[in-house]
């Protein structure tokens, strides 16, 4: 009698695991994602699944269950958003289940999920989801499906492609100025008459864009503080290089509205430029407007569509004190519209194209009262498994620190920022 009775305890003990183990792994049908701006700013996820005329969903344990609900997070490129997300379940049709994502802001929401804008925004499902069916038959053992959560990742990444026409608006509103503003290329210049050869860098940086602070969730802390730091520099191992300069605006004020039919920024910055040997320096006040335009190139082919940066215009108006060496001081301004144009070419190529053109109103640096420039033309072709370009730019023209003329042929390598995720 002891024996059978530890026999039917060990039977109780044992039947729900008998239970609980008849799961099996199934692949998610198809995806639904639809979006909502209005009220409260949601995605909501409905999963098909294929299902027989006796699979039934029990959606009271889809619903009810805590244990079971989905966890998603949204990524930006390759890095993950700390938003705090709330995932509620939700009924569906009878042969899919749903959930809907909630938690982001509205600038997060405008800035990562419209897909006309940015392509590096995921969707991104933590753990493979389960449900549970009814029993087919009266007595029999609950059934549950495990999906993927890498197959339902895969349909959200396919079902978020872009067209065509969608893919030529890639980056034209906040990523387009992120790539504008961060660049950074090395090259030689090869010896040539009695110059000997030469090394250039070239850099310009601001702090303004951190893709972790895209990632931001409440609305006070997803907009950018409009105060930061530029850099913008050209540096070679010949001091006397013409084209060299260094400015440098410890103070950057910074306006932009990405909603607009025309995105633009207004940009006020305070710093200092000089040559790079600082014979001729002063301090600076610039105020500025970014406008993007229409691409009005397109190298590209059906088989190798890239995405492409639109042109940057800016226009704007210098006040400055000019405190150089053998010279008076004296204060002036000048007026600058600049342009930079980033142009994919088939698969592994590309063009940068950058001028400036400036007129200064002072006798001391402008007494013949010409408009003058510079401009530059890079040619880059994709190194593999690499973040650069091996390059081949050439540098033409005057710049407004010493208006003197230069010319320079560069190779070497580009750093690149425009990442095709």
């Amino acid at each position: 009698m002891k024996y059978l009775f530890s026999i039917a305890v060990l039977f109780m003990l044992l039947m729900p695991v008998c239970l609980f183990s008849q799961t099996k792994e199934v692949a998610p049908k198809s995806i639904k994602l639809l979006t909502n701006a209005i009220g409260e700013f949601s995605i909501s996820v409905d999963i098909g699944l294929e299902m027989t005329d006796k699979d039934s969903i029990d959606y009271d344990y889809w619903i009810d269950e805590p244990f079971e609900k989905p966890k998603v997070h949204l990524q930006y490129a390759d890095q993950k958003s700390n938003c705090k997300l709330e995932i509620k379940p939700e009924l569906s049709s009878t042969q899919s289940i749903g959930f809907k994502v909630t938690g982001f802001s509205q600038s997060t929401f405008d800035r990562f999920l419209n897909k006309d804008r940015d392509n590096q925004i995921k969707l991104v499902v933590d753990k493979n989801i389960k449900i549970k069916l009814f029993p087919k038959e009266s007595g029999a053992a609950p059934q549950f499906w495990i999906i993927p959560a890498d197959a339902i990742n895969e349909l959200i990444s396919n079902n978020l492609t872009f067209t065509d026409s969608e893919r030529s608006d890639f980056l034209t509103y906040l990523n387009n100025f992120y790539y504008y503003e961060n660049k950074v290329d090395f090259g030689v210049n090869p010896e040539k008459d009695s110059i000997k050869t030469n090394y250039v860098l070239s850099i310009r940086l601001q702090n303004a864009y951190n893709r972790k602070n895209f990632l931001q969730c409440d609305e006070a802390s997803s907009k950018r503080k409009p105060l930061y730091w530029s850099l913008d520099t050209r540096l070679s191992t010949n001091f006397n290089d013409s084209l060299n300069y260094i400015k440098l605006y410890p103070v950057n004020f910074l306006i932009e509205d990405f909603n607009k039919k025309i995105p633009y920024q207004l940009n006020i910055k305070i710093g200092h430029e000089s040559n790079q040997s600082f014979i001729n320096k002063r301090a600076a006040v610039d105020a500025s407007i970014n406008i993007i335009t229409p691409n009005i190139i397109n190298l590209s082919t059906a088989q190798s569509n890239r995405l492409r940066l639109k042109p940057v215009i800016t226009a704007g108006l210098k006040g400055y004190y000019d405190y150089s060496n053998n010279i008076s001081s004296f204060a002036s301004g000048l007026a600058h519209v600049d342009g930079y144009y980033y142009i994919p070419v088939f698969n592994n190529y590309a063009i940068i194209i950058e001028g400036t053109s400036f007129y200064d109103f002072s006798n001391e640096r402008n007494p013949d009262k010409e408009v003058q420039g510079n401009y530059s033309v890079t040619l880059g072709a994709e190194i593999p498994k690499t973040g650069f370009k091996a390059m081949f730019k050439y540098t033409d023209g005057k710049t407004d620190i010493n208006f003197k003329q230069g010319s320079v042929i560069s190779l070497g390598l580009l750093m690149d920022f425009f990442q095709e995720q």
